[in-house]
């Protein structure tokens, strides 16, 4: 079903479906409300942040057995994070919690701690994982500047700026060609069900479904992705943000005239392979016009040679305490609970007979 003809459109289409979904304003209308988001978003300082990922389905064909047990494990199994944010020092503390049910259940909680230079990963005490009892507790490091030397390249902090003006671009091509009446729409606050505690002031929905496909992929590649490539080809600041060279974007262009040339064809593929396909996305906005919740489910099945199967997935991510005073739980650790990335591996390496110091 997904040929490599179609694959770049596809998945230029989940990055403008992200792109609208990244941030809403208030009362105005719902593309108002998206298009006023791209100023206000570029004013968040700090933030606590906290949400929810779940497979609500998951049957895909899959003979094998090491299949049957991965589904199995998957299915409504769920995970959740949560964290604060600051932007100048640049710091994140996340707290990952993995509960995967089925025979071979787990349930993981792994704080993490990112600055510009470094990452730490906090060993959780695992027992089913076999890592050794003076390890749990401990930080593994990944010294980004060792790794960019290792590779031959040198590491630079995000930039801020240059992000947030790709944004706006990004957000001004995608207002210009999407039909606000196809996809979005308002919804009263009391009908939404949104937590008090966020003070959500309005309420937009996103919505997608198997009838808009063809249009929605049309309008992405024909329109918005091409606009998107020639952007990136006119800006130095904004390749060097990802990392693109120009050679990269030439193939890009490519690969868009191949996938325009044999559009119909290829939608034709993906529409006949496609058995369901459904993304309703509900955002709510306070009285600052920030986007404080995202409740996104995500259906989607198919019957071809390469996939048969359904999948349904639900997304929930909240924002409080905006540009407030942010409370750090972990900061960062001190240098004796640090063991180098390399050295960890080394360990578990010398315990699970695959890894070693050298590796």
């Amino acid at each position: 079903m997904f040929k490599s003809k179609v694959g770049l459109s596809v998945l230029v289409l989940i990055l403008a479906i992200s792109v609208v979904l990244s941030g809403c304003s208030s009362s105005k209308g719902p593309k108002d409300a998206l298009e006023g988001s791209i100023s206000k978003m570029s004013g968040l300082n700090s933030y606590a942040f906290s949400g929810n990922f779940k497979l609500d389905e998951l049957d895909i064909a899959d003979d094998t057995e090491q299949g049957a047990i991965a589904m199995n494990v998957l299915k409504n199994s769920e995970i959740s994070w949560t964290g604060v944010y600051q932007k100048d020092p640049a710091m994140t503390e996340l707290t990952l919690k993995l509960d995967l049910k089925g025979d071979f259940s787990i349930n993981l909680s792994i704080p993490m701690i990112v600055t510009e230079k470094k990452i730490w990963v906090k060993i959780p005490n695992a027992a089913m994982l076999g890592i050794p009892e003076e390890l749990v507790g401990k930080y593994i490091e990944l010294d980004l500047e060792d790794l960019a030397a290792q590779s031959g390249q040198s590491i630079k902090g995000v930039d801020v700026t240059n992000s947030q003006k790709f944004s706006q671009d990004i957000m001004a091509i995608v207002f210009k060609h999407i039909d606000q009446n196809a996809y979005l729409s308002s919804v009263k606050t009391k009908d939404a069900a949104l937590p008090e505690a966020l003070g959500v002031k309005q309420v937009v929905q996103f919505h997608i479904e198997k009838s808009q496909l063809e249009s929605f992929i049309t309008t992405v590649v024909e329109k918005i992705a091409p606009e998107v490539v020639e952007l990136l080809s006119k800006n130095a600041d904004y390749r060097e943000l990802f990392g693109l060279t120009e050679e990269q974007i030439d193939e890009a262009k490519d690969s868009l005239a191949t996938a325009k040339s044999d559009l119909s064809n290829n939608i034709a593929d993906l529409k006949n392979g496609l058995t369901k396909f459904d993304i309703l996305a509900v955002i709510g906005i306070d009285k600052n016009e920030y986007p404080v919740y995202t409740d996104a489910t995500v259906k989607f099945g198919g019957e071809s040679e390469e996939f048969t199967g359904s999948i349904a997935m639900k997304v929930i991510t909240q924002l409080t305490k905006v540009n407030e005073k942010v409370t750090f739980e972990y900061g960062e650790p001190a240098s004796a609970d640090i063991i180098p990335f390399e050295e960890m591996f080394g360990d578990l390496g010398g315990l699970m007979g695959g890894f070693s110091s050298d590796y």
